[in-house]
């Protein structure tokens, strides 16, 4: 029995209806009308004999063949990049592809950039794409394939993923030197938990908060007496207008960063993970 290739056509728009999660959108950045890209999904699941997609009102969901799918899909885009890299360049032996990464804003800036800035700077044809999103988006980009790697404040726990601990991001409570006003707490969102899991660990009651977006808009908010927030240490520690308070309490959060499970590792996966996990102790 032979078995037929899968399409490029057919693979390159499932490839980007998963990450897009959108008919129209897909449509759109392939420049073919939507008939032509439905028409092509369609190929492909008869030919596979199988679902890939759920339409939700939302948008698009992968089934579990979609999912799997995906993965292949990713792979065989980073082997390729591999692959045109050296023959393209025979010359120099530096690493080609796409970084594709997102974490939560106090980690990506501070640490994960400045991580990887030795490896970006040894293989110029390097391409990063950096993400920060809230830690509730980000779960549905890596499943999606819109990130290759999730840097989270917890192990995320599956069968197919490898989950490596690269720090501790240690949170302290913090305030502008000499700061006199009222009890008000800065954090990024309602759904920000930071702050309320600090405070009921030591024992303070009822509070009143005011959003700022990020921990960099935390931050300034410090730095202009807005309010005391709860925020990395690592992020404040030689900023000689913001102060710690009580340094003996802190609500201490492990970081780990996560990547799919796979038979074959490309050579710039293999250094992504190895140089993240060795440079980030350098800032946590």
């Amino acid at each position: 029995m032979i078995n037929m290739s899968l399409n490029s056509a057919n693979l390159d728009a499932f490839y980007i209806c998963a990450q897009l999660k959108h008919f129209t959108h897909a449509a759109e950045r392939l420049y073919i009308s939507q008939s032509a890209l439905s028409q092509r999904i369609k190929n492909l699941e008869a030919q596979l004999k199988t679902t890939l997609f759920i339409r939700e009102r939302s948008g698009l969901k992968l089934t579990e063949h979609g999912e799997e799918l995906l993965r292949y899909c990713q792979v065989k885009d980073q082997l390729e990049s591999q692959l045109i890299g050296k023959i393209k360049d025979i010359s120099t032996s530096s690493l080609v592809g796409t970084i594709k990464i997102g974490g939560f804003s106090s980690i990506m800036r501070s640490v994960i950039l400045p991580s990887l800035e030795p490896l970006l700077r040894e293989n110029p044809r390097i391409t990063l794409k950096i993400f920060t999103r809230e830690l509730y988006e980000l779960r549905s980009m890596f499943k999606s394939g819109e990130i290759d790697y999730m840097v989270l404040d917890q192990n995320l726990k599956s069968d197919n993923v490898i989950s490596k601990k690269i720090g501790e991001e240690i949170n302290v409570l913090a305030q502008k030197k000499n700061y006199k006003g009222p009890n008000i707490y800065l954090d990024h969102d309602e759904k920000d938990k930071t702050t309320i899991k600090y405070l009921n660990k030591h024992s303070t009651k009822s509070i009143e908060r005011q959003y700022l977006d990020d921990i960099y808009g935390i931050i300034d908010g410090l730095r202009l007496g807005i309010g005391k927030a709860i925020v990395p240490k690592h992020l404040i520690h030689n900023d000689n207008n913001i102060e710690i308070l009580v340094s003996k309490y802190s609500y201490n959060v492990d970081v780990f960063l996560h990547h799919y499970s796979q038979s074959y590792y490309s050579e710039l996966q293999q250094a992504v993970v190895k140089t993240i996990q060795t440079n980030t102790k350098k800032y946590l």
